[in-house]
């Protein structure tokens, strides 16, 4: 894993870093460690002072490591905590992220189970992708794998690569990093990407490890036994773990409906008898219900134009009001109205007035076509955009004239 990013990161060295003694120790392992058919005794790698070990799976769509089924057998079966890693050939068109997580995926098999960290992407080359193209692929991995095994994935990458390649972009600090810097100092240094901590420290890439033929990648966990046991805990449901966590969801979300699922645009999901839970690492876990539950399923759940719900319900400023948001607009609801869309220019218009508490009061409609545009209708007005303009116009509405006498 560490070749490339040994010779494109300036700021590696041959040094040996010395991280505390505290933190956990892990090595990762691909076929360069089994030059002229050597083995790995992995008994010797845990009686060294290791907990942890990551072995190369995959490659592109097609490579398999020949030596990863028995590798992570054989380091499951010394006791060590265990992990698996796909190198990434990111490519256009966007899709072959996808086809890539799939081929990891079904070489993996489960990892929703005790004693495995979550999957890994290593990242250290761009494909010829430009950072724009490269970011939606690297989404685009990681999306599908969370959405296939509920599991939070780790990215793997080093600071040369994040800041040059991909344009130092903050989008992917939710997702633990290991990062791998070969330095003479007692903690990486500085995180590109908006990261405020590392998951894994790749510290040397030329170690000497017990029980691995030849020089190996060494690594520190962040930073505890304890940390290391939770992160390797397979088990854990972030949707089942908030609804037992919360017994007021079980009154408004009611009983599970069916099993958990994957959902459209990267996430989870959960129906329940009066709503659904999603789930999502860049969204958390988010609960929506009634009439409000029913407007998002009718408009695609996640698959559709609202995309992914970003909080729960809340109350808006109207009485008895609720709303809720999503990456594609919001839903409103009022028991004497019903639940409404409100999205694009116009939902900006809407809430650059003041939202539910400005003069246009509650939504009454879903947006619709206009001529020339389209229009969203309030409690006491309209909002209409004009598409030749990209300018969204207020519209108050007309105040019926008494009879005359």
């Amino acid at each position: 894993m560490a070749v490339t990013a040994l010779a494109l990161s300036t700021t590696a060295t041959a040094a040996a870093a010395a991280p505390s003694p505290a933190w956990p120790r892990g090595v990762d392992v691909s076929s360069w460690q089994h030059q002229n058919g050597a083995s790995i005794d992995w008994n010797a790698v845990k009686a060294a002072g290791n907990s942890f070990a990551v072995v190369k799976a995959t490659e592109g769509t097609t490579y398999v490591n020949p030596h990863y089924a028995a590798d992570r057998a054989g380091a499951q079966a010394a006791g060590l905590v265990i992990g698996s890693y796909h190198y990434a050939r990111p490519a256009l068109p966007i899709s072959t992220a996808v086809d890539q997580a799939r081929h990891f995926l079904a070489t993996i098999g489960n990892v929703n189970a005790p004693g495995m960290l979550a999957p890994v992407l290593d990242l250290e080359t761009t494909g010829g992708l430009n950072p724009t193209d490269l970011t939606a692929w690297t989404q685009a991995f990681l999306h599908e794998v969370e959405s296939q095994t509920g599991r939070t994935p780790i990215l793997y990458t080093f600071r040369s690569f994040w800041t040059d390649k991909i344009a130092n972009t903050p989008s992917f600090a939710k997702y633990p990093l290991w990062f791998a810097i070969y330095n003479s100092n007692a903690d990486p240094g500085w995180l590109p990407g908006g990261w405020q901590k590392w998951l894994i420290w790749q510290y040397d890439s030329s170690g000497a490890v017990s029980g691995i033929p030849g020089k190996a990648d060494v690594n520190a966990f962040c930073c505890s036994a304890a940390d290391l046991a939770s992160s390797a805990d397979g088990t854990r449901d972030e949707i089942a773990a908030r609804y037992a966590a919360e017994p007021l969801l079980h009154i408004s979300l009611g009983a599970p409906a069916r099993a958990e699922g994957p959902a459209g645009g990267g996430g989870r999901w959960q129906p329940y008898a009066n709503g659904l839970m999603f789930w999502s690492v860049e969204t958390g876990a988010r609960a929506l219900f009634g009439p409000i539950a029913q407007k998002y399923l009718a408009y695609g759940g996640s698959n559709g134009s609202l995309r992914r719900p970003l909080e729960d319900i809340s109350w808006t400023t109207a009485p008895d009001g609720l709303q809720a948001v999503f990456e594609g607009g919001w839903i409103y609801w009022h028991p004497a109205l019903g639940a409404f869309v409100v999205h694009g220019e116009i939902l900006n218009k809407y809430l650059a007035l003041g939202g539910s508490a400005s003069w246009l009061g509650m939504p009454t409609s879903d947006e619709y076509d206009v001529p020339g545009g389209r229009e969203s209708a309030f409690q006491n007005g309209k909002l209409r955009w004009t598409a030749a303009t990209n300018q969204v116009t207020e519209i108050h509405n007309t105040p019926v004239a008494a009879p005359a006498p």
